[in-house]
């Protein structure tokens, strides 16, 4: 009897898990049902307390849904949010406008603090608080030789460089065909390689040049700047097609390298509309597809392959980022994972046999991925519903990049399930108890994809230095930014904002996930800040994004405790200042982390003054910075010196390293094109035989 009782308990779980993973994916009213039917029988819920008297539970809050629904900026008119574009719920920026406009409703008085409503103009609160680039122009050299190229030993020290650092989580080129082709242009000065082709080659070296002046170790004597070397590739790309060619894979390649070096650059707008040219470009060309062609080898599909979810990944990342969604749907995706296995094994089993046999390899990833075994593809089970299959032999095999890809495009896919039901206009107008399973389930999906992890990725409870160091830190980084875009939603509860109020169970749950992943990002980190080592451990294009992502949300739960009174402010400040630390290091050669600095350091310390007793605290971390606060500083004076660092963002006046260097390098005859024009190119053969011919 009791073990029937326990099938009993068993079933429901499987049953109640399934109608969570299916409820934000039917129609609103199903979805509200399923909702409503949870949480009436789940004996663990503190949902049931929220729901209304007309028998649903309150949506995110109006104001959430009006951000959601509605631009509230003249994106036309504007000249300073024109380079910043629209800024949607899941960015951090959106969030940082939000808790901006909070803290200005509060001013200063010769009594003290009160509550006044401040009018402010939408495109200055977004301009002040963006530590977006775009609206710097585009550094371009104009007249520049298209034919030089760096010495062999150089080009070969860059090239290593790119596939050590970006090829990493940006494999949208061939190692080995790619190594190959370089090869063979320095072994035979004979040799006229394609343009499209000599494009490429200074896209991979501008990015590798970048990461080289973040780690000086690696700089080289006749190595141009990043910027000398993303000009010329421009040039190349756009020196025989006009925009209105049609695409091939090279110009996917092409457009996708762009993206990523406008990421690169601090230019996340001019990114973003990049990546959604090369996205359009690989869909015209069924990249998204799974290819069954017998005119191509299948190292090439692989390449292929890998290709599609380089862009996919790039593009979700910058989702992110601007708030903005993606450029086509999952569901018309049917591109298979990569296999877990380097270009240099493609020839040998299992590889080539994943490579030539679809059902082999089908098989074989769906007892190896986290998607490859959910409910959608196969009957759920009591043992396990998504996940990986446990006791899997793939867990022997040997690290390697690829794996790292596999377990990042899962991650990314988690993520993007989160943007697209939490915060679409139609799912934030749903009752609270669908958004907060949605999330629940979300996050079990994490739990789910962490638990599953090799152990040489694993980075749970690890502690100490290796090898696989940058791979545990990517995935980690990843992992908690994630959680945060599916969190996020229970920081702007109402129900949790009201004084003398405790909030439920459940939203305490996931506001501690929150609240949490954005301290654990934190705790990535050495108390001591150091950029080049960062560098050498993190995606480097995009660590300002996860730093800002964990700073806001630590200043939104600081405003949260001081409004009302909650303890544990002490924790949250501690947090806070590592983060203005990191930001103000970081700030000494970077002009978006010194505008992201000015940012959450201006936030801070007006949040801190919405409480008088809270001034002696506030500390000086704007040292390194022209901007400095006194000691000696009234309360007046310190909002006046607060409410100018939040208006006004400086070019610092010592920068050293590639800044300095692309200054005092910049050539007479430079350039600037404040827009990208996108190329497009002839495809560029993976067999050597023929290449160039």
């Amino acid at each position: 009897m009791e073990r029937r009782h326990q099938d009993l308990e068993s079933q429901v779980q499987v049953y109640e898990k399934l109608l969570r993973r299916v409820q934000f994916r039917v129609p609103p009213e199903d979805g509200d049902l399923i909702a409503r039917t949870l949480a009436h029988y789940s004996e663990t819920s503190d949902m049931k307390g929220t729901v209304t008297d007309r028998g649903q539970s309150q949506a995110i809050g109006d104001g959430a849904v009006y951000a959601i629904e509605c631009v509230q900026e003249d994106l036309h008119s504007s000249k300073t949010l024109q380079p910043i574009g629209f800024i949607g719920g899941p960015s951090e920026l959106s969030w940082i406008q939000d808790l901006n406009q909070e803290v200005e409703k509060y001013t200063i008085s010769s009594e003290g603090i009160s509550p006044k409503g401040v009018p402010t103009n939408d495109s200055e609160v977004l301009s002040r608080v963006s530590y977006f680039l775009d609206d710097q122009e585009l550094a371009m050299y104009g007249n520049i030789d298209l034919q030089i190229q760096p010495p062999q030993g150089v080009a070969e020290r860059l090239l290593c460089l790119y596939f050590q650092t970006v090829h990493l989580s940006f494999p949208i080129i061939s190692k080995l065909s790619f190594t190959q082709q370089v090869g063979r242009y320095y072994a035979n000065p004979s040799l006229r390689p394609p343009k499209k082709w000599l494009a490429i080659l200074n896209l991979v070296f501008a990015a590798a040049a970048k990461f080289a002046h973040l780690v000086p170790q690696h700089l080289m004597q006749s190595m141009d700047s990043p910027t000398e070397y993303f000009s010329r590739a421009q040039q190349l790309a756009t020196a025989e097609n006009p925009l209105t060619e049609h695409p091939n894979l090279q110009q996917v390649q092409i457009e996708g390298l762009t993206a990523f070096l406008c990421m690169v650059f601090g230019h996340i707008n001019r990114s973003w509309r990049v990546s959604g040219i090369a996205i359009r470009s690989s869909i015209a060309m069924g990249i998204n597809l799974r290819n069954q062609s017998k005119e191509i080898s299948n190292t090439s599909r692989e390449i292929r392959y890998r290709v599609w979810w380089s862009l996919y990944t790039l593009e979700n990342t910058l989702s992110v980022m601007t708030g903005r969604p993606t450029g086509t749907s999952d569901r018309f995706c049917t591109t298979p994972l990569p296999i877990p296995f380097e270009e240099e094994q493609f020839h040998q089993d299992p590889a080539a046999r994943l490579l030539g046999d679809s059902e082999f390899r089908a098989e074989y990833m769906r007892d190896f991925t986290f998607f490859g075994c959910t409910p959608a593809n196969r009957p759920p089970n009591t043992e396990n519903i998504g996940g990986r299959r446990p006791g899997s032999k793939l867990q022997d095999i040997v690290p390697n990049t690829s794996r790292y890809f596999l377990y990042f495009i899962e991650l990314t896919k988690i993520m993007r399930q989160a943007v697209d039901s939490l915060y679409s206009p139609g799912f934030a107008r749903r009752p609270w108890l669908t958004i907060y399973a949605a999330m629940i389930d979300l996050v079990h999906e994490t739990d789910e994809w962490l638990s599953g992890l090799a152990e040489a990725f694993s980075f749970k409870d690890h502690q100490g230095s290796g090898q696989f160091d940058s791979w545990r830190w990517g995935l980690a980084v990843r992992f908690h930014s994630v959680r945060i875009t599916i969190c996020r939603p229970s920081l702007c509860r109402s129900g949790r904002h009201r004084q003398g109020t405790e909030p439920s169970k459940d939203l305490q749950e996931t506001t501690d996930i929150c609240i949490d992943s954005a301290c654990q990002i934190l705790d990535l980190l050495p108390d001591k800040p150091d950029g080049i080592w960062l560098a050498q451990v993190s995606p480097w294009w995009c660590v300002l994004h996860y730093l800002m992502q964990s700073a806001t949300i630590l200043l939104i739960e600081l405003g949260y405790r001081i409004g009302t009174g909650a303890d544990q402010a002490a924790f949250i400040e501690s947090r806070i200042k590592k983060a203005l630390h990191w930001l103000s290091a970081l700030a000494a050669d970077d002009l978006a982390a010194e505008r992201a600095f000015r940012v959450c350091d201006s936030l801070y310390r007006r949040l801190l003054l919405r409480s008088i007793t809270e001034q002696d605290r506030v500390p000086m971390f704007s040292a390194a910075l022209s901007t400095k606060l006194m000691p000696s500083a009234d309360v007046s004076s310190l909002v006046s010196q607060a409410e100018h660092s939040s208006t006004h963002v400086s070019v610092m006046p010592h920068r050293t390293g590639e800044s300095a260097f692309m200054d005092s390098e910049m050539r007479n005859e430079t350039m600037f094109h404040p827009a990208l024009q996108t190329p497009y190119d002839e495809f560029m053969p993976y067999n050597l035989d023929s290449a160039w011919n």
